[in-house]
């Protein structure tokens, strides 16, 4: 980290080697120096990781691929930990003109229904079997 480092940019796990970084150890480095955290956390969803938990500040996630659920949609979610980095967020894609539309939200909804019941079913269908974290959700 340089003294000019202000935001802290994480994808756990790798979208091409599935490489996953101590998280908690990297927020409280960038924390220590002044620097946000954001995670992109697409592969893992929130039902993995809980990004919050572990230090981040912004989760980020492609909605296209699990939420989805048929890669029919362009779209994406940046969640918060704060409501002030909410308003920037917020702020900075209105002053970008950034509205998805109604159809591409339902179609997102749509997914969001059976989104555990299809990430059980692919980790079932794993070599590895079904991780403790699955078996968790609802």
């Amino acid at each position: 980290m340089r003294p000019t480092t202000r935001v802290v940019y994480l994808e756990s796990p790798g979208s091409q080697t599935f490489e996953v970084q101590d998280v908690p150890a990297i927020a409280a480095a960038a924390r220590a120096r002044g620097a946000l955290v954001m995670l992109d956390n697409t592969w893992a969803t929130s039902l993995g990781f809980r990004p919050f938990d572990h230090g981040v500040d912004v989760e980020i996630q492609a909605l296209t691929k699990f939420v989805a659920g048929h890669s029919d949609l362009l779209l994406g979610a940046l969640t918060t930990r704060t409501d002030e980095l909410y308003r920037v967020a917020r702020d900075g894609a209105s002053t970008f003109g950034d509205c998805p539309a109604p159809d591409v939200c339902y179609e997102a909804l749509r997914g969001l229904r059976t989104l555990a019941v299809r990430l059980r079913h692919h980790e079932a269908a794993r070599p590895c079997g079904s991780p403790e974290w699955l078996a968790r959700t609802p």
